[in-house]
């Protein structure tokens, strides 16, 4: 694991002699090592902790609930946001659809953190 640090040190060396612009040099050093350390703090919050917390009765158990959100996707009815909060909907984009073709699906949650990493 240390050997993996070590690697990285030698981006942030300094040299004496220079063939490239300040501007190039901090963006092959620098750049890389806020990608990793956002990387890993995105990282840290998904898999460490609490990532998400879905909103629940005491019916279901809250772990098993917050478990069942973090890997399934989640959508919103695009026609439910032309609809009277409080009367028609209870809240903007959320109502039961049987229609594939009028459900936005969200799937992004848990690529977020490999994205970065691979960036």
């Amino acid at each position: 694991m240390l050997d993996i640090f070590r690697g990285l040190k030698n981006f942030v060396k300094l040299t004496t002699v220079h063939i490239d612009s300040p501007v190039f040099r901090l963006h092959y050093s620098i750049t890389v090592l806020i990608l990793i350390a956002f990387s890993l703090i995105v990282t840290t919050r998904q898999y460490v902790g609490n990532p998400i917390d879905c909103v629940h009765t005491k019916d279901i158990p809250e772990d098993v609930l917050n478990t069942y959100c973090w890997i399934h996707s989640t959508y919103t009815v695009k026609s439910a946001f032309l609809k009277k909060v409080g009367k028609e909907i209870a809240y903007p984009g959320v109502e039961t659809s049987k229609d594939e073709k009028d459900k936005k699906l969200y799937r992004y949650y848990q690529w977020v953190c490999f994205c970065l990493f691979f960036q």
